[in-house]
């Protein structure tokens, strides 16, 4: 029996994981795409409340970004959606590529592929991307998440040691031209740059976090 029940396991998970890669082709914000002639719904039952946050932004632990990631949020690269060690692998997402690195590590540029939207059908753009980066510095609103955006990109700091930007929700402040060199975007927003403090070889993984997923400014109603 527990021979059987474990083979069934492993059947659910492949299924899941061959699920997820389907559904991930296109769209964003959505396990199914808008517009996509195979469309629909997809429902999930759990037997309690199965996450703290669904906020991309404030999304940290293992699990649950294992699960956003393969269903609802989407990032510019992500871990490879098949079992075992091939699951490490790292794979375009939102990003036509891996990324291109120049100046020692310390700028990193992406180009967005083609017809990526949430699921309202609007396109995801360089700007979505960059202003969901923008709600990491808003410590006080937008709690819990990873600061990676905090200590990597190249942002001044205070006499304390925290960045001079403080996120988006913060009107009465002259800190966004700091912010805004920090991540740029070219003019058709298709692409964009990431300038960081420091050399991070890897810096594409740490775009798999959902913290640097894109947000639309005007759907967001802060925490």
């Amino acid at each position: 029996m527990k021979e059987k029940r474990e083979g069934r396991s492993r059947i659910v998970r492949r299924s899941v994981v061959a699920l997820a890669s389907a559904t991930l082709m296109v769209g964003g914000l959505s396990a199914c795409s808008s517009g996509s002639s195979e469309g629909g719904t997809l429902t999930f039952l759990t037997l309690a409340e199965s996450w703290t946050h669904a906020d991309p932004q404030r999304n940290y632990t293992g699990q649950d970004l294992a699960w956003f990631s393969s269903f609802m949020h989407r990032t510019l690269t992500s871990y490879k959606h098949a079992p075992g060690a091939e699951g490490s692998g790292l794979v375009p997402d939102l990003a036509t590529d891996l990324g291109t690195a120049s100046n020692d590590f310390k700028t990193w540029q992406f180009t967005l592929r083609d017809g990526v939207k949430f699921e309202d059908g609007s396109d995801i753009t360089c700007q979505d991307i960059k202003y969901g980066v923008s709600r990491t510095f808003a410590t006080d609103v937008i709690t819990d998440g990873p600061t990676y955006a905090i200590s990597m990109l190249d942002i001044p700091k205070d006499a304390e040691g925290n960045s001079v930007y403080k996120g988006p929700y913060k009107t009465d402040r002259n800190d966004a031209a700091a912010f805004d060199k920090a991540i740029t975007c070219s003019e058709d927003g298709k692409t964009i740059t990431f300038n960081l403090s420091r050399s991070v070889a890897d810096f594409n993984y740490t775009l798999t976090y959902l913290s640097f997923g894109p947000v639309p400014q005007a759907k967001d109603t802060g925490d």
